[in-house]
């Protein structure tokens, strides 16, 4: 997968995405961000997830206590709540605590573009987390009825990729000026 980053600081991040047919761009969350999605080409199967408990949805815990749930891979509840295919230019919007987890599997070559509102930081609210799926047994939602449906394993965060995924960031080279003359 390549990135573009466009502009950013801590308020704000443009960024596009290239991903190759067949790659799996793994659970991952936006915490307390917003972030507008729109797929500029291409196919993507989308899957969204919410977490259950408001501690884990919103990063409601230290850095050292976000250490440890790395740490000890900590399990918690969460439901799938949408699964579809993304075409046509479609438009997404992620929030703080709606549809914060997702994945996306590229169906055939594309290519999306984030407006993350405001940017990730290095700090335990707005770190970014991957995720691994372990479970889709209701039995173990029990406690949770309707609101679980799954179960999400805290992963990795960056630098640290999961396993099989790498992103090559590319140098963004400036708006095209449409009176440029080509030789």
């Amino acid at each position: 997968m390549n990135r573009v980053t466009i502009d950013g600081n801590d308020d704000y991040r443009l960024v596009l995405f290239f991903i190759k047919k067949g790659t799996i761009m793994p659970i991952h969350d936006h915490p307390n961000m917003s972030v507008y999605f729109k797929l500029m080409f291409g196919s993507l199967k989308y899957t969204q997830y919410d977490k259950v408990v408001d501690k884990y949805r919103y990063n409601q815990f230290s850095n050292d206590e976000y250490d440890e749930i790395l740490h000890t891979k900590k399990q918690v509840h969460a439901k799938k709540t949408s699964e579809k295919l993304i075409e046509n230019n479609e438009i997404l919007l992620v929030r703080p605590s709606v549809g914060n987890i997702h994945k996306f599997v590229a169906q055939e070559d594309s290519c999306f573009f984030d407006i993350c509102l405001p940017n990730y930081t290095a700090d335990s609210l707005r770190r970014i987390t991957y995720f691994n799926e372990i479970s889709n047994d209701l039995n173990t939602c029990d406690k949770h009825g309707d609101k679980c449906d799954t179960i999400l394993e805290y992963h990795t965060t960056p630098p640290v990729l999961p396993v099989g995924f790498e992103i090559a960031e590319l140098d963004y080279r400036g708006d095209f000026e449409l009176n440029q003359k080509f030789i």
